[in-house]
């Protein structure tokens, strides 16, 4: 039964919060009359490759999704999870280096916009970037990914932008940012 030890409600204070469990990624506690996911934020984002007139997204693997569903891969954003005392910026260019092997320049202007909530459950945020980048802006390294299984059956593509209308999108973030590169790059639906 040891083994099955995480899975039971864990119920203690800690500091103002209520938690009803903690695996150590994420805590469910309670709030007013709610039990809340309280996890961590992330960035998502989608390079966009000006001279080559392409966008960077990702065929993942995703354990989550598989086991919904059974598919090996999905579309995706080249995203992560924002580590303790890093910034939104700084979480967004550790990632693009990690999961897209993009490095960009120390100075490009990075512009923000509107922090997401994930759900009415939820207490993550994921900060959404679209980075359009001229070759002078950034240079290609080789993707390492973070060390995991799913990170390493995944990769990063460059999809030309003629092709944006028939992706399919796999999750509800990459549709939204899909559409947000339409609208920034104006480009209707046909």
């Amino acid at each position: 039964m040891k083994k099955f030890s995480k899975i039971r409600p864990v119920v203690e204070k800690d500091d103002k919060d209520e938690i009803l469990f903690d695996d150590g990624k994420f805590k469910v506690i309670k709030y007013e009359d709610w039990s809340i996911v309280k996890g961590g934020d992330a960035i998502i984002c989608i390079p966009i490759l000006i001279e080559t007139n392409q966008i960077v997204l990702r065929q993942e693997y995703v354990p989550t999704y598989k086991y919904v569903d059974g598919a090996d891969y999905y579309l995706t954003l080249v995203a992560g999870g924002i580590e303790k005392g890093e910034t939104p910026r700084n979480a967004l260019l550790r990632e693009l280096e990690e999961e897209a092997g993009i490095v960009v320049r120390e100075d490009y202007p990075v512009e923000d916009m509107k922090p997401l909530f994930i759900s009415k459950g939820m207490t993550s945020k994921y900060y959404p970037f679209i980075l359009p980048l001229n070759e002078r802006d950034y240079h290609e390294v080789i993707a390492r990914g973070d060390g995991s299984k799913a990170e390493e059956m995944s990769k990063s593509v460059k999809v030309d932008i003629k092709y944006l209308n028939s992706l399919n999108p796999s999750d509800l973030f990459t549709d939204y940012m899909l559409l947000k590169v339409k609208e920034y790059l104006n480009i209707q639906k046909y």
